[in-house]
């Protein structure tokens, strides 16, 4: 499964297994289409493709590309030659420069929002996710807010960071420019939303993707994967199967209707995390990832009464609408009739209670599901943690987010980012380097380390060298 930009060539990977017994999804790129709307980079793909062609000329075609800079008469003269300076750079591999170059452009302050979007695209290509984001909010103020292509760039990029709440308003922001009829949006808001727990939600994302693209495979796997995990494994069989009745074999369908019908071998129980040059995993935490991923391969759906259930959807419906109050007051009877757990709805209150600032009520939630479910719920913890971070409690974020590292073995290592930033501002560097240490190997082990997370682990080594 890919989260979608609408950008160029945008690298990136990293997988979830999430649900609300225990939910699936994946991150990684998808290549799409660059902003040519009316601006001064309308044209640019013209120059970019000509730059490797051209690139062997190396030294002196970049001298005169600089000279040519220079005495640009207009600024979109300059933005584009620019473009293809930065074109060549890429092309002759000289990645460094390329990003300065990019920086400079981003630090313009003539308006120009197409061309400060393509501007954010490269830079993500690149991997400095960190200007990217400041560049894309640029063309989005820029018009006023009115750019959802950038949103729901902008959105991807925050939700590389772990940025998840800032992340879904980019993606809200996007629909509702779009009239909530933007594909690669709803696309990308339905893993968000499955990443928190919200299996539901991320399913109804999923569904309004379709209705916008019908024949958006990567949108009909998520939702046939995710009604699967609920239990409506017939169901989700059911809409593969009319696609390739309606549109013919196709490999990425088919293999999916078989892992749904026959398993897959990432459900299998997972093995005690390794702590081989990396942070260290006490016997248990171990012993609770272990459990974990035995409950995760018996995960059944929940079961609750309709009554209980129409209080859960009408919960959902006022938190969507923003009545977080309401919602409060709803997700608080459906607890009162399961006994103070129902796993969505924990959760899904802890979200709304920490939108409210309200983090002590949050963590009181959180608790119950962790204490009673966390083994089945892993993602709690990380929720949990971030609770307490919020209060200012970094040893318990810290404890909580390494459970959440643990629960999830190796199948995704965002969460020893926020390990290892807890621990970082406990003041126990060696510990924050070696949670970086397990992420920049894990992400390795999965197809590569983002360029950030290994400077960001030279960093660390430096200060920790610094300390002996």
């Amino acid at each position: 499964m890919k989260v979608r930009l609408m950008a160029s060539n945008l690298s990136y990977v990293s997988r979830f297994f999430l649900s609300v017994a225990f939910v699936i999804c994946c991150f990684s790129s998808v290549l799409a289409q660059t902003d040519s709307s009316a601006g001064s980079t309308a044209s640019e793909d013209a120059s970019a493709k000509q730059a490797p062609q051209t690139a062997a000329k190396g030294g002196d075609r970049l001298d005169s590309l600089r000279a040519q800079i220079a005495s640009a008469k207009t600024g979109d003269e300059r933005m584009r030659l620019q473009r293809t300076l930065v074109d060549y750079l890429v092309a002759l591999n000289r990645k460094t420069e390329a990003m300065n170059e990019l920086r400079a452009m981003a630090r313009d302050e003539r308006i120009d929002p197409v061309g400060f979007y393509n501007i954010g695209n490269a830079l993500a290509r690149l991997g400095d996710t960190d200007t990217a984001i400041e560049t894309y909010r640029k063309a989005i103020k820029q018009r006023q807010g009115n750019y959802s292509h950038a949103q729901n760039n902008l959105g991807v990029l925050l939700l590389r960071q772990g940025r998840w709440d800032e992340a879904r308003t980019a993606f809200l922001a996007a629909l509702a420019l779009e009239n909530f009829r933007y594909a690669e949006a709803s696309y990308n808001l339905g893993h968000l939303y499955s990443a928190q727990g919200d299996s539901n939600l991320a399913m109804r994302e999923w569904s309004r993707a379709l209705v916008v693209q019908p024949d958006d495979v990567d949108a009909l796997i998520a939702l046939a994967h995710a009604l699967a995990d609920d239990g409506k494994r017939e169901r989700g069989v059911a809409l593969l199967d009319a696609f390739l009745t309606r549109r013919g074999p196709n490999t990425a369908i088919a293999d999916a209707r078989r892992d749904i019908l026959y398993g897959r071998d990432e459900l299998e129980p997972a093995s005690a995390p390794s702590t081989t040059g990396g942070a260290k995993v006490s016997s248990e935490k171990q012993s609770t990832a272990n459990s974990v991923g035995k409950a995760a391969a018996a995960s059944r759906p929940l079961e609750v009464d309709q009554e209980t259930y129409d209080l859960l959807q009408r919960a959902r419906d006022e938190r969507e609408a923003g009545r977080n109050e309401e919602a409060v007051k709803l997700y608080n009877r459906v607890l009162s009739r399961s006994n103070g757990l129902l796993p969505p709805a924990n959760l899904e209150l802890s979200f709304v209670l920490s939108g409210l600032k309200r983090y002590d009520e949050a963590v009181v939630v959180l608790t119950t599901l962790v204490n009673r479910a966390g083994a089945r719920y892993p993602i709690a913890y990380y929720h949990l943690g971030r609770q307490y971070e919020q209060l200012g409690n970094l040893s318990l974020a810290a404890d909580a987010y390494e459970k959440a590292a643990a629960g999830f073995n190796e199948t995704n290592p965002q969460f020893l980012l926020d390990l290892s930033r807890v621990r970082e501002k406990e003041g126990n560097t060696r510990a924050a380097l070696a949670a970086m240490e397990d992420y920049v190997r894990i992400s390795q082990s999965k197809g590569g380390a983002p360029a950030w997370s290994t400077e960001r682990l030279a960093q660390l080594r430096k200060i920790v060298n610094s300390e002996k």
